[in-house]
């Protein structure tokens, strides 16, 4: 039993990391949290693994763009069955919100609403996906846009395929992180989810309009999760 116990430990401790069980404790967030803004969204093809081992790979790029601005649009709506959302579309040519990004230099895909590319915050990719600001910038984008709290997410973007059955199906891991107007970070929640279809085998996997909505909608479901575990 001594033996068993370290190793339950050890488990219990990576389960907390991974974020596996991301939505699964209530978050209870302070009560002066009224009006949220979307301010970041940023997908990653890990590695290019969306990428290559593609049928029809050659029109990835173009297709992961296609579905960014419908994860825009589900994030605000998760969010507004919180708190009031100040849309994205409202302040995406605001110099007050755009000239507190950085210059992008990190490979990511930015949705483009209005005609203009979501700004990134970090040069640093670890930072990235973890939904990291300073306090400062975090204040200065909540006072810009007159929010109590800023949402920043991030969604890597993958594929699994089996052991013994050899099927390839897709996978998001996805962050979610708000930051109120005192500069705390007052949420960070990861969620895993994998796609419900299969869209390949044996590492060869198709890439069209149908399969792409894999990713989007395990991202979706992860949102789902997450909501569901905030009070």
């Amino acid at each position: 039993m001594k033996k068993v116990l370290p190793g339950l430990l050890c488990l219990a401790v990576i389960l907390v990391f991974t974020g596996c069980g991301g939505g699964g404790n209530v978050s209870t967030l302070p009560a002066q949290i009224n009006r949220v803004a979307l301010v970041s969204l940023s997908v990653s093809d890990w590695g290019g693994s969306v990428k290559f081992g593609s049928v029809g790979s050659e029109g990835t790029e173009r297709l992961i763009y296609s579905g960014l601005a419908e994860m825009v649009d589900y994030t605000e709506q998760k969010l507004a069955g919180k708190w009031q959302v100040k849309k994205v579309s409202s302040f995406i040519g605001q110099p007050g919100y755009r000239n507190l990004g950085v210059e992008r230099t990190l490979t990511a895909y930015l949705p483009k609403i209005g005609g203009r590319d979501m700004p990134i915050f970090t040069q640093v990719s670890r930072e990235l996906k973890s939904g990291t600001i300073t306090p400062d910038l975090a204040k200065k984008l909540c006072s810009a846009l007159d929010v109590d709290a800023v949402a920043l997410v991030f969604s890597e973007w993958t594929a699994k395929t089996g052991g013994i059955v050899p099927t390839t199906k897709a996978v998001s891991k996805n962050i979610i992180t708000l930051w109120d107007s005192n500069g705390r970070k007052i949420l960070n929640k990861r969620v895993d989810m994998m796609g419900t279809r299969t869209i390949g085998a044996y590492g060869v996997k198709a890439m069209n309009q149908e399969t792409v909505l894999e990713w989007t909608d395990s991202f979706k479901r992860s949102l789902d999760r997450i909501f569901s575990g905030i009070a």
